[in-house]
């Protein structure tokens, strides 16, 4: 009898599955969407702090044109840098309004006196505003909070004004101005808590004055 060879299927290699060193099995990486590359890259081009205080070239040029060379303190003496008004380290930013060009005697004796720095900050502050270290990342910032805080600003005068009629019932119930914990109060109410409170109070000053009913001598009165 021949021998009979019969088919046989092709085995098919398993992948083999990935697992960390805690027996877990390693989750695949994600792409990272391109929006999200955007704003990682936005992030990673914004400057440094150290980037931030230093004085670009163009600013120290022009330093020492306007300035003829000289010191700005006055002295006569030749400038040999460009000194921070609001020194880098309390967030002075290399900046033209925050730039003063001094010689090394001046610019040491600025940095030990105290005093003096405050004088030149002030002189600065006059000249070019209360903030003149700021960078264009440090009045966005600015803009920013001063936009929140009016804002919050607003909504809490609205909220004043809408609850300024009950405030007035009870101002009047109580023959006194309300004090700031029982204004705290009413503004912690939502609108249907002070829609309660306000109709309870005024139902209750309305029978307050209302005079109370008087019966005369064997007259009947129902419950």
């Amino acid at each position: 009898m021949s021998h009979q060879t019969f088919w046989k299927p092709e085995k098919k290699v398993k992948e083999k599955k990935s697992y960390s060193s805690l027996g877990q099995r390693k989750k695949s990486k994600n792409p990272i969407p391109d929006w999200k590359k955007d704003i990682f890259a936005h992030h990673q081009s914004r400057p440094s702090r150290a980037d931030r205080a230093e004085f670009p070239l163009e600013v120290i040029s022009e330093l020492i044109e306007e300035t003829q060379g000289l010191c700005q303190c006055g002295c006569s003496r030749k400038s040999t840098q460009t000194h921070h008004v609001m020194p880098r380290g309390r967030s002075g930013r290399g900046v033209k309004t925050n730039a003063m060009r001094v010689c090394d005697a001046c610019h040491d004796r600025i940095q030990t006196n105290e005093e003096e720095l405050q004088g030149w900050i002030t002189t600065y502050s006059l000249t070019y505003g209360p903030r003149f270290w700021f960078d264009e990342q440090d009045w966005e910032e600015y803009n920013r909070k001063q936009a929140a805080q009016e804002r919050l600003e607003a909504q809490k005068q609205e909220r004043l004004e809408s609850i300024k009629p009950v405030m007035d019932l009870l101002t009047t119930a109580a023959g006194r101005s309300l004090k700031t914990k029982e204004i705290r109060l009413l503004e912690s109410m939502d609108t249907k808590q002070m829609s309660v409170f306000s109709v309870m109070i005024s139902d209750a000053l309305n029978n307050f004055s209302k005079p109370a009913p008087s019966y005369g001598y064997g007259e009947r009165f129902e419950d």
